[in-house]
C-alpha cells in the first residue's frame, strides 16, 4: 500500500484506554460517558435512507463463503482517542470472522481521511457527517467537491449537539434559549470547538441562525471563543464562560464533572434552529430524555451527528461484503465499546444517510435483512 505522511501503527499495539475519551479524535464526542438513558432519535432517516445507495449489480461475483484473510488500512483519529479504540474493535471483528486478517491503524483526521479515501491510499476511513457534507459541497477545508464517496457502515449516530449553560447566567438575564440572547442582547460568553475542528462549523451555524456572531456578542459585552472541551469546561467552572456548545454523547463526562460544583441547564433547539442545521449540515432531530443528567428536568430537543466508515475503490467488492459482514457478525463487541453505542444494530450500521453504501456492503445488508432488496 502507498505510504502516507502519517506514521502507521499496528492496531494490536494501540491502547484501548477509552477513558482518555473521544475528544482526542477528529471532532468525535468527548470523554467517557457514564452508562445512562441513551438519547432517543426522533427524526433519523432510518435504514431506508440508504435506498439511494449504489445499486449492486447482479454480476458482482461475491463469494459469500469466502473465508480468506484481509489486509486493511484504516485511517482514524489521534492515537489514544476514541477512534483508535474503535479501530481496534473493527480490527478484532475482521480477524474474528476471517482469521489471519491484519488491519493497520493510521492516525489522521476526518477531513484528511476523506482525501486518503478519494485517492485510494487506504481502504477505510472514519469521518463525521459534517465532514462528509463539507466534502460533497467543496466547503473549506476542501478545495473541490468529493462526489464519489461511498460507505461501509455508520458506526454511531448519536453524538448530540448540547448547549450547556451556567444556570446563574441564564437566570440573571431570564434566558431559556439561544434566541433570547440576541433578543435581550445578553453579554454571553460562548465557547465552541476549536477552529479546524469541523464540529465548530455546526455550532457556528446554530449561533448565526439565532442572530449571534462574534461581532454582535462583542457589542453586547460578551465573547465567542473557539477552544477544546477541557478549556471550555474549566472556564465554566471558574465563571469565565457561560455557555459551551458541542457535539458529544449524552451523558458527557465533562458536563457531569462541571455540574458537581456548578449548576447547569441544557437548552433545547427551536424548530428554526433544527431546520437550519438539517438544511446546511444534514443533521437529524434527536431527543435527550430528561434524567440523562441527574439535574436535567426536561427532555432536550436537539440534533445528532453520526460517524461513517468510508470505503475506497482500493477495496474489492468481495472485501466490502466481508468487512460489512464482520461488523454485523461481531456487533456485540461494537456495543461494548462505549455505553452510547449499546443500541447499535445492523439497521443502524446500514443507514449511512446521504452517503451511498458501497456495492458489496449494500449486498451484505440486504442479505441480513437490514435493507430491503
Amino acid at each position: 500500500m502507498k505510504q502516507t505522511k502519517w506514521k502507521q501503527l499496528p492496531l494490536t499495539l494501540l491502547s484501548f484506554a477509552l477513558s482518555i475519551g473521544m475528544a482526542a479524535c477528529s471532532g468525535a464526542p468527548s470523554e467517557k460517558d457514564a452508562a445512562s438513558q441513551p438519547a432517543a432519535a426522533s427524526g433519523a432517516s432510518g435504514a431506508s435512507a440508504a435506498a439511494g445507495a449504489a445499486e449492486p449489480k447482479a454480476d458482482l461475483q461475491i463469494d459469500k463463503n469466502n473465508k480468506n484473510p484481509m489486509t486493511v488500512t484504516l485511517a482514524g483519529g489521534s492515537v489514544g482517542g476514541f477512534w483508535s479504540g474503535m479501530g481496534q474493535v473493527i480490527s478484532k471483528s475482521f480477524s474474528t470472522s476471517y482469521p489471519g486478517s491484519a488491519a493497520t491503524y493510521e492516525p489522521g483526521s476526518g477531513a484528511g481521511n476523506i482525501k486518503l479515501i478519494d485517492e485510494g491510499q487506504v481502504e477505510l476511513g472514519i469521518v463525521q457527517a459534517i465532514e462528509v457534507t463539507a466534502a460533497k459541497n467543496g466547503i473549506a477545508p476542501f478545495n473541490k467537491k468529493y462526489e464519489n464517496l461511498m460507505a461501509l457502515a455508520t458506526i454511531y449516530d448519536n453524538a448530540v449537539l448540547q448547549v450547556t449553560v451556567r444556570k446563574d447566567f441564564a437566570d440573571k438575564y431570564g434566558l431559556t434559549g439561544l434566541a433570547d440572547i440576541s433578543a435581550k442582547k445578553a453579554p454571553a460568553r460562548i465557547a465552541i470547538n476549536q477552529k479546524g475542528n469541523m464540529n465548530s462549523l455546526g455550532a457556528n451555524t446554530l449561533l448565526e441562525v439565532n442572530g449571534i456572531t462574534e461581532a454582535t456578542l462583542k457589542q453586547w459585552g460578551g465573547s465567542l471563543t473557539w477552544t477544546g472541551s477541557a478549556q471550555r469546561f474549566e472556564a465554566m467552572q471558574n465563571n469565565r464562560m457561560d455557555i459551551s456548545i458541542d457535539f458529544v454523547f449524552a451523558p458527557d463526562s465533562k458536563v457531569e464533572e462541571t455540574a458537581v460544583n456548578t449548576e447547569l441547564v441544557q437548552w433545547s433547539l427551536d424548530q428554526k434552529s433544527k431546520d437550519a442545521l438539517k438544511k446546511v449540515w444534514e443533521l437529524n432531530d434527536i431527543v435527550v430524555p430528561k434524567g440523562t443528567y441527574k439535574w436535567q428536568k426536561e427532555d432536550v430537543n436537539t440534533v445528532t451527528l453520526s460517524a461513517v466508515i468510508l470505503v475506497s475503490k482500493k477495496a474489492s467488492v468481495q472485501d466490502q461484503y466481508k468487512m460489512a459482514k464482520a461488523l454485523v457478525d461481531n456487533i456485540a463487541i461494537l456495543r461494548e465499546l462505549h455505553p452510547a453505542m449499546k443500541e447499535i444494530s445492523a439497521q443502524k450500521l446500514a443507514d449511512t444517510g446521504s452517503v451511498p453504501l458501497a456495492p458489496g456492503a449494500k449486498a451484505l445488508f440486504e442479505d441480513v435483512g437490514a435493507l430491503k432488496k
